[in-house]
């Protein structure tokens, strides 16, 4: 069984790829991490009502979304930002009215059923202030009819400080079986 991890994260080494990792260090099977910050993924520019669709762009969210189809699980790890998913996730997922009216990718039915999790780190109760972006990403995957498994909020407040967070830390050591 693969898993794609997708990190949406901004920060090399963040507490959220902290978590992440640490959830892969025990999954039985292929990991293969994303670093969306590594990649160029350009803005959406909403052609769905446009009668030629959508105008192809040249980056590389398609090649992304193949290697999220082509795997068995998807992690997606992102920290709280302004109470939401980082922009480099955003972007991410924004493109993917692109890719549902793509007919090579067969994007819908191959992302049926395919579990989800999600990961998420930020500081000051982010047991709260995390909510609204676990739900947004629920919503995501009940739109194209992915399987959200479970969720991980994780809470540091500076760079590093996850590190240091045995309790935490030891949880997600079991999140992904």
């Amino acid at each position: 069984m693969s898993l794609v991890i997708i990190s949406g994260s901004s920060r090399e080494n963040g507490n959220t790829e902290i978590l992440a990792k640490e959830a892969a260090k025990n999954y039985d099977g292929d990991v293969e991490w994303i670093y969306l910050r590594n990649h160029t993924i350009h803005q959406i520019v909403d052609e769905r009502h446009s009668e030629n669709g959508f105008t192809p762009v040249e980056d590389d969210h398609s090649s992304l979304i193949e290697k999220m189809l082509q795997a068995d699980k998807v992690l997606f790890a992102t920290p709280v930002y302004w109470y939401g998913m980082s922009g480099y996730m955003k972007t991410f997922v924004d493109r993917w009215s692109q890719a549902l009216r793509d007919p090579d990718l067969n994007f819908k039915q191959r992302i049926k059923n395919k579990p989800a999790y999600l990961i998420t780190c930020g500081g000051d109760k982010v047991n709260v202030k995390g909510i609204p972006l676990v739900l947004q990403f629920q919503l995501i995957c009940e739109f194209v009819e992915m399987d959200f498994k479970n969720y991980f909020i994780g809470e540091a407040k500076r760079p590093g400080d996850m590190n240091n967070e045995k309790e935490q830390l030891r949880r997600i050591s079991s999140f992904l079986s």
